[in-house]
C-alpha cells in the first residue's frame, strides 16, 4: 500500500505536465486509500507507458495575442464499471497554446449521456471563467468560447429552465445564465 501510494502520488505530480496520462493517474488516485492487486497492475501499466514514452513536450510557438480563450470538453457516460459515475475531461486553449487540461470523476451519477456532457460543460465553464480572471490580472481581455461534441448539452444550455434534467439543476441554470448574457459562447465541435 505504501509503494502504491508513493508511486501514484509521484505520477499525480507528473501528470501536471504530462496530459497524456491524466485519465490513468486520476483512476489510480481514486483507490489510493485501498489499493488492490488489480490497481497495482494498472500502476505498472502506466509506468511501462511512461518508460516507452519518456519525453513529451508542448511547443509554444510565437503567436499574435489571441482575443479568445477556448475550452473543449467531453465526458464518458457511466464510464466507471463499479460506481457508474462519468468522467469529465477537457482542455483550455489560448490560440494554439494549451494552458490547462483536466480529467475528473463527476460527483453525481448521470441518468443520461446528455446530463454527463452537461456536467462536463459546467466544469469547462468554471475553468474558462477562472482563466479569464487570471488573464485579466495580467492585463489581457479575452472572449470565452466552449466547444463540446454533445448536441444534447448544447440544447440544454440554450433553452430556459430545467426541462427533464433533475440532478444538475443549479449547474444547468448557472450555465444557461452564462450563455444568455453572452459571457460564454457555446458551440458544437
Amino acid at each position: 500500500a505504501r509503494l502504491y501510494a508513493s508511486m501514484s502520488a509521484r505520477l499525480n505530480y507528473l501528470s501536471l505536465d504530462r496530459v497524456d496520462v491524466l485519465y490513468s493517474v486520476k483512476e489510480l488516485m481514486r483507490k489510493l486509500g485501498n489499493p488492490t492487486v488489480d490497481r497495482m497492475e494498472k500502476l505498472k501499466r502506466t509506468a511501462r507507458y511512461l518508460i516507452g514514452k519518456t519525453r513529451m513536450y508542448q511547443i509554444f510557438r510565437w503567436q499574435s495575442k489571441p482575443g479568445r480563450t477556448k475550452a473543449y470538453t467531453d465526458s464518458d457516460f457511466a464510464g466507471c464499471q463499479t460506481t457508474r459515475k462519468s468522467t469529465s475531461g477537457g482542455c483550455l486553449m489560448w490560440g494554439t497554446h494549451c494552458l490547462k487540461a483536466w480529467s475528473k470523476t463527476q460527483g453525481i451519477i448521470a441518468l443520461s449521456s446528455g446530463e454527463a456532457e452537461l456536467a462536463a460543460v459546467a466544469k469547462g465553464s468554471t475553468e474558462l471563467l477562472g482563466m479569464r480572471s487570471i488573464m485579466q490580472d495580467f492585463g489581457h481581455t479575452v472572449e470565452l468560447d466552449l466547444s463540446t461534441d454533445a448536441t444534447s448539452a448544447i440544447g440544454m444550455v440554450s433553452r430556459e429552465g430545467l426541462g427533464k434534467v433533475r440532478h444538475l439543476a443549479v449547474a444547468v441554470l448557472w450555465v444557461q445564465e452564462r450563455q444568455r448574457t453572452g459571457e460564454i459562447v457555446y458551440d458544437k465541435v
